[in-house]
C-alpha cells in the first residue's frame, strides 16, 4: 500500500471502527473475512497524524444481546410494538425497553449474540494494529439500556463528544475503515456527514456482516 491521498493532510484524519477479535472469523460476531483488513488499517495508521480508534465496550447483559430475552436468538428483531403488547419476556423492565426502543430508528433493535464484553478477548483490539499511533481510542456501547453503532451517536441520539473532539483539532476530512461495513462503519461514516465533514469510507478496509451492497 502506498501513501494514502488523505495522509498528507493536516486537516484529514483516520477513523478505525471496531476492529476487534470478536468481529473477526473465530469471534462470536465474526464478520466474513474481516481479518484481512487489519494488515492494511495498520500501515494507515502509521500514514495519518490524527488517528481515532473506537471500541466497542458493552457490559454483560446488553441490551442489544439476544441472551438478555427469553425465547430470543441472535439476529431476531426486538420491535417496539411487540414490547408494547408485553410480548417480550427480558431482564430489562418493560419501561426501559419502550424508552429505547421509542429513540432509536426504526423503533427496533437487531439482537446479537454476546460480544465485545470488556475484559474478555474478543474485546480486545487486534494487535496488529499500532495504538501507540491513536490520539483517542473511543469506547462506545458501554451503558447497558442502550446500543451504539455510530463513532458520533449513541443509538439513543446521545452524542460521544467526537465531533467536537475532531474540530478542535480542525479536522474537516475523514477516512472511515473498519467493522462492519454495514453497521458501525456505515453509521460513523453518514454521522460524520450530518456533522459537516468530508467524508470517504473505504469499502475495501472494510467488511460486511451481511453484504457489500
Amino acid at each position: 500500500m502506498g501513501l494514502h491521498p488523505l495522509a498528507s493532510e493536516a486537516s484529514a484524519a483516520l477513523l478505525v471502527v471496531d476492529q476487534q477479535y470478536d468481529f473477526e472469523p473465530g469471534g462470536a460476531l465474526p464478520v466474513p473475512n474481516g481479518h484481512e483488513i487489519a494488515a492494511p488499517i495498520a500501515e494507515l495508521m502509521n500514514q495519518f497524524q490524527t488517528v481515532v480508534v473506537t471500541q466497542d465496550s458493552h457490559p454483560k447483559g446488553h441490551i442489544s444481546f439476544a441472551s438478555s430475552y427469553k425465547n430470543k436468538k441472535p439476529f431476531d428483531i426486538l420491535k417496539l410494538a411487540d414490547v408494547e403488547a408485553k410480548k417480550i419476556d427480558s431482564i430489562f423492565d418493560r419501561e426501559i425497553l419502550v424508552r429505547y426502543l421509542k429513540s432509536v430508528p426504526e423503533q427496533q433493535q437487531v439482537l446479537w449474540p454476546d460480544h465485545c464484553v470488556v475484559g474478555t478477548s474478543g474485546w480486545k483490539i487486534n494487535s496488529k494494529l499500532p495504538i501507540e499511533k491513536a490520539q483517542l481510542i473511543l469506547q462506545k456501547g458501554k451503558r447497558v439500556d442502550c446500543d451504539s453503532y455510530s463513532a458520533f451517536f449513541e443509538n439513543d441520539g446521545t452524542s460521544t463528544g467526537l465531533a467536537n473532539w475532531f474540530r478542535a483539532k480542525n479536522i474537516q476530512k475523514i477516512l472511515v475503515v473498519g467493522l462492519a461495513g454495514d453497521f458501525c462503519v456505515a453509521w460513523s461514516a453518514k454521522d460524520a456527514e450530518r456533522e459537516g465533514f468530508e467524508v470517504v469510507m473505504d469499502k475495501n478496509l472494510t467488511r460486511f456482516i451481511y453484504s457489500s451492497a
